[in-house]
Parts: C-alpha cells; structure tokens; sequence
C-alpha cells in the first residue's frame, strides 16, 4: 500500500460508509476497511494520513471550464468588482501604473458586467480612450461574449465600420463609426497576435492554474483551451498539457473540449494524430466543442422570440444551422462526442436538430453528444435530451446572477422552464456539473450551494429562483462526482468510493449533508488527492 487515509468520514454515492480508512496502491483505491485492519498492514514507506474526522468523497469534477484562460486572466486587470464604467476605467488606469506598461502595448482586462451599473451603461471606446489614447486596450465582458477596444485597440487590429465576421458583430454608433463594442466571433479579432508563446510559458500558466484548481477541491475538468491564449497554436496547447502530464505535473486530469474552428483545424487534429480519447497521462483530448450562441446577460443568447427587455433582437447564432449539421456530423462519423455551447432555446434547439441528423445518418456510431449550459428551455426541449440520449453539462453557479436577471430577459413563462437541472435528471438524462471558469469562480463548493439552493451568496431570492427546480444535497453530489465520470466516459472507475475505483478524493471539513444548505458554500477544502498523490492540503 503507498497510502492510507484513516480516521476519516467516507461518503460515498451510497452514503456514509461503515468503513473508516481507504488505502491506495497504483492510484486506485484497493481497500475500505477499519482503521485498525489497514494500519495493521501499512508496509514500510507507507503513508499514514489521518483525517482527523474529516469527510471524504469521491473526487469533485468540473466538467466545463477554461483552464489555461483561467491562468491568463491573472495576468490581467480585474473589473468584477466594478460597479460602474467608472470603476472600470480607475482599475485599469491603476492596472498600468502599477505595471509600469509601455505604451503602445496591449492591455487586457475583463469581467465587467453592466447588469451590476445603476446606469447598465456597456462601456465604449470613448469610455477607455480616457484611460489611455497611448495603450490598445481591450475590455471583455465577464461572459467572454462581448469585448470593448478603445481607438488605439481599433486601430491596432485594424477594426474599422467595414470589418465584416460571420457570427459577430463590430457595433457602430450613431454616426457609422465603431463604438468599440465587438460581440462573438468578432471578438476574436482583439486577440490575434503575429508572435509565438513558447510552450514553456504554457505550461507555467497550467501548472498554476490546475495547482488552483486542486485547492479548491477539484480533481478532474473538461477544460476548452486551444483557443485560449493569444500568439498560442492549438499544437502547442496539447504539447504542454501533454509533457505535464506525462511528468505528473498537472494537479488535476484534463478532459479537452477541443475547439477545432473549420474544416482545416479539424483535419489537422486527426492528420496529426490526435482523437477521440487519445490520451496522455492524465490529459485526454475528449470532445469537439462547438460555440452556437452568446450570453444570456449579453443579450446574444439567441432566442426564438426576442427579447422581453430588448425586443430589437433576438440574439447572435454564431454559425447557420447548415454549418452547425456538417460541424456536428464531422465529428459524429469519428465517433467524436460533441459539446456545443447552447443558452438561448432557439441555439439549443438547432443543436438537437444537427445531433438527430448525425445520428440517423451514422445510427451505428454513439458518441455522447452533450450541450453545455442548456439555461433558455421549455418542456419540448427537456424531452429531446431524453429522447436523443444528449448529456447537459450545466453550471449551478450561474444563478448567483442568473436568478436576477433570467425573467426580465425571456419572460416569466419561459423562465419557469429554464434551468430546469431537476427536469432533466428525472428524465434520466445525464446532468453534470460545472463553473465555466473564469466567468465564475471555479469553487466547488458555492456551486453545490447554487445547486442545492438556487439563491445568490446573500441568500435571495428567499427559497430560490424556482425553488421547485433545487436539487438534494444527493442530486448535487452526484453532478460533481460519479454523472461527472459519466460525461468522460469514465464512470465504471471514478466518480465512487469503491474498491478499483480511481483515487481521486475531496476531502472537507465537513459533511455538507449535515448542515444547512445556506452553509455549503462556507465549508472549506481540506485535501484534495489525483491518482493517490496529494495534490493539495490546508495549510501546507
């Protein structure tokens, strides 16, 4: 045995065990016993961890989340605590003066929200050009969906009225000119960059993010990164994933949500060798992920009617429901699983569309298809989960804000039937758990909290956003454990506390069966152990 956890509270899926101790040998778990029966056959160089009553589960998954965008965000300003444009442009003007940046280099910030300013004024380029006229900056909204370039930024990337990008959008005032304000794809033309990020870089942004990751109680993520990082190939990516895990240095496994763009970077990834499952340690190219809609709080979620506060749109769809059929059955004839990106009802409901196609023209072949977010629903779209066999991959945390603005964007009605996490899962469809990191905070026990509550950190609204829609503290665990291993496919080896089982554990101060649901989100990670290593421990 190469370590024993003793003294501890083991909760597994079936509930509290009789047991007391795990060991581990080869990074799973081979025996549940009393602490006296397994300390009596610790071997000499065994581990001796005691829990001192602590709980142990099997290990927390995130199964949506940007890892690598993640550790770049620490390198850059930020805005989700402002509360006004102002605020955002006092953070960023402290952000290069407190950097010393030279001007006429790129600044970057993001997380703003203006469903949080008094005014909900989306900030402009005039609005950073007071900041700087000297510095490109650019600010992203906390969605990722929508991004502000101040005049140096519009010039540097070469943004002017004329730029045209399917599925986004280069806004204009009322004079014709760019205010700034670019929404989905044309995003993307505020990260392009001539240079090349060595992979060493990368893998020193991974190793921080995934070392952050552990601390807070997760084990394993879905990750979508090959996009994630500005001057970064999606090659190089996969090579730094790919040398940190072979030498055990990533803290947490990685399940890659490949964002393969068009038919070139699709062809690539399989002329050069990579698939479904191929697998490095513990990095695994997984899925391809598709982007169909925007952000509900962005207002380009895209939506069969418009919206009930902004009726001039009904959203942005990122491709035509052509382009999402090929993109879907590509990967569908690979037996490739997909996770499409999908948050208003009329995105999810193309979606769907191009998952029933692919399977009736390949009924040989099931991949587990899945969406992720899957927020905007209705009754019609809930039973299509079930009957299509797709997996959600929804992210609880979302109504830490969700819950506040959900109604006034689509209505009373269809905000009834949305979210609906309890639907699908008594539908049998697979439902798992995520934060979509950094948009949230990827700490897994608020999302237990949004899960089990559907409140915000403060407690409102009293009883939760739909209230008939929170989950059992059972329902909530099993999102993040064992229907977690089943999204990956791993499910008849991790996501339990069982004998063959992986060793992967999150281990709390407390059993948040036993207290309080308001009181989840307060208990704190103790341990978190990958693969029977200790990737993180309180205090050490």
């Amino acid at each position: 045995m190469e370590r024993i956890f003793y003294n501890a509270r083991l909760h597994a899926r079936s509930g509290v065990l009789p047991q007391t101790a795990l060991a581990v040998e080869r990074g799973r778990i081979c025996a549940l016993d009393s602490d006296e029966a397994l300390l009596a056959h610790a071997e000499k160089g065994t581990e001796c961890v005691d829990l001192g009553g602590r709980t142990v589960y099997a290990g927390f998954a995130d199964t949506h989340m940007h890892l690598l965008h993640f550790g770049v965000t620490l390198t850059e300003a930020e805005l989700k605590d402002a509360r006004s444009v102002e605020e955002v442009k006092r953070i960023i003007r402290e952000f290069i003066d407190k950097n010393h940046v030279p001007a006429g280099t790129a600044v970057y910030a993001h997380g703003w929200n203006q469903d949080l300013f008094d005014d909900r004024h989306i900030p402009t380029r005039q609005d950073l050009d007071e900041v700087s006229m000297e510095h490109p900056i650019v600010a992203s909204r906390i969605c990722g969906h929508l991004a502000t370039g101040n005049t140096a930024a519009l010039a540097h990337f070469d943004i002017t009225a004329q730029t045209r990008v399917p599925g986004g959008e280069v806004l204009l005032d009322k004079n014709g000119v760019p205010n700034g304000v670019l929404t989905e794809n044309a995003v993307n033309l505020f990260y392009q960059s001539g240079s090349d990020v060595p992979v060493e870089r990368v893998m020193d942004i991974l190793r921080t993010s995934s070392a952050y990751a552990a601390s807070r109680g997760i084990t394993s993520v879905h990750s979508d990164d090959l996009h994630a990082m500005t001057g970064c190939s999606a090659q190089t990516v996969i090579e730094a994933y790919r040398r940190l895990a072979e030498a055990d240095e990533l803290s947490v496994r990685v399940n890659e949500q490949c964002q393969l763009l068009n038919d070139d970077e699709f062809n690539w990834f399989f002329d050069a060798g990579y698939g479904v499952c191929k697998t490095f340690g513990t990095f695994r190219l997984n899925s391809r992920k598709i982007i169909a809609d925007g952000s509900l709080g962005g207002h380009t979620a895209y939506l069969r009617e418009p919206y009930a506060d902004d009726p001039v749109t009904c959203g942005v769809l990122c491709y035509t429901a052509q382009e999402l059929d090929k993109m879907v059955l590509q990967a569908h004839e690979r037996n490739v699983p997909v996770a499409v990106h999908a948050i208003g009802d009329r995105a999810m409901e193309l979606v769907l569309d191009a998952i029933e196609k692919a399977q009736k023209a390949r009924p040989d072949l099931h991949p587990r298809h899945g969406v992720v977010h899957c927020q905007i629903t209705d009754e019609g779209l809930l039973d299509r989960f079930r009957n299509l066999g797709v997996q959600a991959y929804v992210q609880p945390v979302f109504l830490e804000y969700d819950a506040h603005i959900a109604t006034a964007r689509v209505g009373e009605r269809l905000a009834a039937t949305s979210y609906n996490w309890k639907s699908l899962l008594e539908r049998g469809v697979n439902v798992s758990g995520g934060s979509d990191c950094p948009v949230e905070s990827m700490d897994s026990l608020p999302n237990l909290y949004c899960a089990m509550t559907r409140m915000d950190f403060e407690g409102k609204p009293e009883g939760g956003f739909h209230p008939e829609q929170n989950l059992t503290a059972q329902q909530a665990l099993e999102l993040f454990t064992c229907n977690a291993a089943a999204a990956s496919g791993d499910e008849d080896h991790r996501g339990d506390l069982r004998v063959g089982f992986d060793a992967d554990l999150t281990i709390l101060e407390r059993d948040f069966f036993d207290v309080p649901a308001r009181q989840v989100k307060d208990i704190p990670v103790y341990m978190t152990v990958m693969n029977g290593k200790i990737r993180y421990r309180a205090g050490a």
